[in-house]
């Protein structure tokens, strides 16, 4: 397909600055002096395009190298620089990424299905992309601005250039329907990459600013005589204008995004978000950006995974949320931010310093909690404090970044729970309780010196008991309660002791995550009198400050746990409260 088009790219330098800039999109290289437009057109004469090609090249290196001798230009200045030429849209490929390119893997082409070569005699087929139709911009990881008439049908792109790795895009439907017959329209790129993943959702990477005509330009230093560019760089920020189609218009990306109702959160404008966006960048030097957030839009944002029923759990419940419910902000924070935590769940005895740091930072970052923990400000601070001695009142070492980085909390996915649950029956005389794993029908371990076992009750009344003497800590680490059920709710929560083939000799209710009240030793007490169980065989290791009082002042009929009465709960907790094995142990 032999299409041309206009495809354009302006860098910013400063205006007292006459040196050369050489920047690459697509293989196009573009060159000018400050205040100069030079305009190149590249016809279909091959000899031409050599002789013209061999001769410019001798001269920009040249010149390029003597301008590097005499000044560096930074990256934030501010100065225009447009080239065009006219390029066949099939030959449209990423380039490498150097400094000045702050569009880097932003434009591609998109091409349609791949197909397989056949390898024959057993050998893997080959996958052979075919025909580049299109052109795609990356709005955000996982969005892709093209044409309407591209944005119907699936395509393949190259996400990182040279990589030889292609991801699937296909129409987004959500956001073509709100685009209905205008000229773009949006793919959705399968497994495409995030930078973390929180609450189970991709947090995905804004990767463009959309320019306004109508707004003022906050890198305004446009020739009036000049085409509209393509897009411009501001530092590392890239700035979108227009989107060229396949007849040559130029479509003015902001102005037409403006008239429909996009999700806020996938588009930063340059008037509204350029100079105040966060940027983010991780190790490998990439960046991104995200709009910016106050303290209080912060703190809501906390606010509202307290509220989380995944992570709350329904009235009667225990959880982390819960546990925690009486504490001021940086106490809930802190204590929930383990079960949160995108990058494998690191341990939340420092989450509370760094939450402090977060909020009182002046001014404040403007970053969500998480991005300014591991991509912003927050990235090094305790190196930094440790090194130069700022924050002495910094008193857990393991709090330093390397290692709280490195201890994490492994939580257990479906089949790994499965593996430690257990099922009790009385021994033969029904005097004695024995618990025993299902899977393998074997007595759970004796504990030794006072090394009890650690044990979750979870909303399905299912039972899990982890043997600490079997338990790989230099796999995974200490085992702790949050582990089991990965962060959920739970009916229960504690340590059980075992004396030989599995006999219970006693239960408490001791977790710092979770914090149980009389209402977990309740239900579970209830549970073995459903199975017929004697629970006077071995000690229930209550709270010294519980009592039959927290019977009485406790709203049975609020809860909203299945197939529990609300008044056999209430009679239950004053007979176990009551239960001469009913023994206590400190707070």
């Amino acid at each position: 397909m032999d299409i041309t088009n206009l495809l354009q790219i302006q860098m910013h330098i400063d205006e007292e600055e006459t040196g050369l800039l050489v920047h690459q999109l697509s293989g196009v290289q573009c060159a000018s002096h400050s205040k100069v437009y030079k305009t190149l057109f590249v016809g279909r004469n091959k000899f031409l395009t050599f002789f013209v090609g061999f001769t410019c090249g001798a001269i920009v290196a040249f010149l390029l190298s003597w301008q590097s001798w005499i000044t560096q230009p930074t990256k934030d200045n501010l100065q225009t620089v447009t080239c065009q030429t006219k390029t066949d849209l099939s030959t449209l490929q990423n380039t490498p990424y150097v400094e000045e390119d702050c569009a880097q893997h932003t434009f591609f082409a998109l091409h349609k299905q791949p197909e397989r070569a056949g390898g024959g005699g057993g050998e893997e087929e080959e996958v052979v992309v075919v025909e580049k139709s299109c052109i795609g911009m990356l709005l955000r990881d996982d969005i892709i601005l093209t044409t309407h008439e591209c944005s119907q049908s699936p395509a393949f792109f190259e996400f990182i250039s040279g990589s030889g790795v292609f991801l699937e895009a296909a129409p987004h439907t959500a956001l073509n329907a709100i685009m209905g017959l205008h000229p773009l329209g949006f793919l959705l790129a399968k497994d495409a990459p995030w930078h973390y993943l929180f609450l189970d959702r991709p947090v995905r990477r804004a990767r463009m600013f959309l320019s306004l005509p109508s707004k003022p330009s906050i890198a305004d230093v446009h020739d009036a005589r000049a085409v509209p560019p393509y897009i411009t760089c501001k530092g590392y920020r890239p700035i979108a204008h227009n989107f060229p189609l396949p007849n040559g218009e130029m479509i003015p990306i902001g102005e037409e995004l403006l008239k429909v109702d996009l999700p806020k959160d996938l588009v930063l404008w340059e008037h509204a978000d350029l100079e105040s966006a966060p940027e983010l960048k991780n190790d490998k030097g990439e960046r991104w950006w995200t709009k910016v957030i106050t303290l209080e839009e912060g703190e809501e944002e906390f606010q509202g995974y307290f509220e989380t029923p995944k992570i709350k759990g329904p009235e009667g419940s225990i959880s982390v949320v819960r546990a925690h419910s009486r504490t001021d902000f940086i106490g809930k924070a802190g204590g929930i931010s383990e079960a949160f935590d995108p990058r494998g769940h690191r341990r939340n005895v420092c989450f509370c310093y760094y939450l402090i740091r977060w909020k009182t930072q002046q001014p404040f970052s403007g970053m969500h909690f998480f991005d300014w923990l591991d991509y912003g400000s927050g990235k090094l601070l305790f190196e930094m404090n440790k090194k130069y001695n700022f924050l002495p009142d910094v008193v857990h070492e393991n709090c330093v970044k390397k290692y709280f980085n490195a201890k994490t909390v492994h939580y257990f996915n479906a089949t790994e729970r499965e593996a430690y649950e257990i099922y009790l029956s009385s021994a033969k005389d029904g005097q004695e309780v024995i618990a025993r794993y299902k899977q393998s029908n074997e007595a759970v371990g004796q504990n030794y010196d006072d090394d009890p076992h650690l044990y979750m009750f979870d909303l399905n009344k299912q039972m899990y008991i982890i043997d600490k003497n079997l338990w790989d800590k230099a796999k995974y680490g200490r085992i702790k309660h949050t582990a089991v059920l990965a962060g959920s709710p739970a009916l229960s929560a504690g340590e059980a002791y075992f004396k030989e083939n599995g006999v219970i000799s006693e239960i408490n209710f001791s977790s710092g995550h979770y914090r149980p009240k009389v209402t977990a030793v309740t239900m579970m007490y209830q549970w073995m009198k459903d199975q017929s169980l004697n629970t006077s065989a071995f000690n229930w290791m209550a709270m010294k400050s519980w009592s039959v009082e927290d019977c009485y002042a406790t709203d049975w009929k609020g809860f909203e746990i299945r197939d529990y009465d609300a008044r056999v709960l209430e009679k239950t907790c004053r007979e176990v409260t009551k239960s001469p094995t009913w023994t206590f142990k400190d707070d």
